[in-house]
């Protein structure tokens, strides 16, 4: 696509490392590589945010700045997608969809929106059979990874695994500790469950000669030349090889794919299926089918069809306005136990279990009390039978 054009991305957050987040950082930073201008809304931003202003993207968080329509809107989750859509009601737009569970990643449904993008089939069946979207409207558009973000791996690959990295949900895994010790393999695990994030973890990737992951890391990985079992703490798909990679990258590595349960003994039998060669091969393939380069052009295409092309939306003033209403019902809380926002159920949960560890506090604390109390007595009792005893070897001299 020839035309510049202004884009406008949405997303929830922008605050640490993430899967959208680095989604949006990636289609944002190559739109602008391409000539685009790209502007990213987020209502909460941070240091991830500041990496994209780094790069020249301009990131607001408040609707109210943007004083310019853009040409088309890029949106990921439903609340800032509908902002933007109701702040610019006659610019197209695209829904995004990126898990198949988050109700953040739940469709909207407004006339502007001319194309939902589902990364995989989990995705888009949510979106077909849950959302009640069209299924003609519906694109899959898979997962990518910015090469260019990808430094040389330091060291050819070993004949047997060497060092081995817990990456993103896989860090929550513990049985995976225990499986590389088991065969003497080097262990290290970046993500929330380990206390430990990084901005750049491609740089961190390329040294490692086996990682854990799943979703969007495990392709990370596999572009970073490593070999890959797919796990979390929802199952386990097991060792990336040339014969399952097709099946795989379907269900983005994801949900779909983790139907083993993970156990010590399948990670280890599936560690000593570690290939060195069809490691190299299945990286290769990675490296060519999940280009970014590749994404950008079918995000142009896609723009190109909602802009001039067949999918362009048909906006009416009525059309707008029903919207506007049916997600006004769906997501505005009407009063303070409404559960049609998942928020304030989350919310009402945490003071519940809020209210429940502090009874368990006092409870603590009123137990040590006693003990303090008990041991006081005791030590006192045990004074007094030691005195008794002492008086008792006097009189016996």
């Amino acid at each position: 696509m020839g035309d510049r054009l202004t884009i406008l991305f949405t997303n929830i957050w922008l605050k640490s490392y993430g899967g959208s987040e680095v989604v949006v950082r990636d289609i944002a930073i190559g739109a602008m590589r391409r000539g685009h201008r790209p502007i990213v809304y987020t209502p909460a931003a941070g240091d991830f945010a500041q990496e994209l202003r780094s790069k020249g993207v301009a990131v607001i968080e408040d609707l109210r700045m943007l004083a310019e329509a853009p040409d088309i809107i890029h949106a990921h989750h439903a609340i800032p997608c509908a902002e933007a859509i109701i702040r610019f009601p006659g610019v197209p737009a695209i829904n995004v969809c990126q898990a198949f569970e988050y109700w953040v990643e739940a469709p909207v449904h407004f006339p502007q929106i001319g194309a939902y993008v589902a990364i995989d089939e989990a995705c888009r069946d949510r979106l077909v059979h849950a959302g009640g979207i069209d299924p003609a409207r519906v694109v899959v558009l898979r997962n990518s990874v910015d090469l260019r973000r990808v430094p040389p791996r330091p060291r050819p690959r070993p004949d047997r695994p060497q060092r081995a990295l817990a990456f993103g949900k896989a860090a929550a895994v513990t049985e995976i500790r225990s499986a590389c010790e088991a065969l003497s393999i080097d262990f290290e695990a970046i993500g929330q469950a380990a206390g430990r994030v990084t901005s750049h973890p491609e740089a961190e990737l390329v040294g490692f000669d086996l990682v854990f992951a799943s979703a969007r890391a495990a392709l990370e990985a596999l572009c970073c030349g490593c070999a890959v079992i797919v796990c979390d703490s929802r199952g386990m798909a097991g060792l990336v090889t040339s014969d399952n990679f097709d099946g795989l990258r379907e269900r983005n590595f994801g949900l779909r794919s983790l139907t083993t349960p993970v156990g010590v003994d399948a990670l280890v039998e599936n560690i000593r299926r570690y290939d060195r060669e069809d490691t190299a091969a299945v990286g290769a393939r990675a490296r060519i089918e999940a280009d970014l380069e590749k994404l950008l052009d079918d995000f142009e295409n896609l723009y190109a069809e909602i802009l001039t092309g067949w999918r362009r939306p048909s906006i009416t003033t009525g059309a707008h306005e029903a919207a506007v209403a049916r997600f006004l019902h769906d997501y505005l809380p009407r009063h303070p136990n409404d559960p049609k926002w998942p928020g304030l159920d989350e919310r009402a949960a945490l003071r519940e279990r809020c209210l429940q560890l502090e009874t368990q506090l006092a409870g603590t604390v009123q137990e040590q009390q006693a003990l303090r109390r008990r041991c006081t007595q005791l030590q006192n009792d045990l004074a007094d039978a030691v005195r008794e005893i002492q008086r008792r070897r006097a009189a016996l001299r």
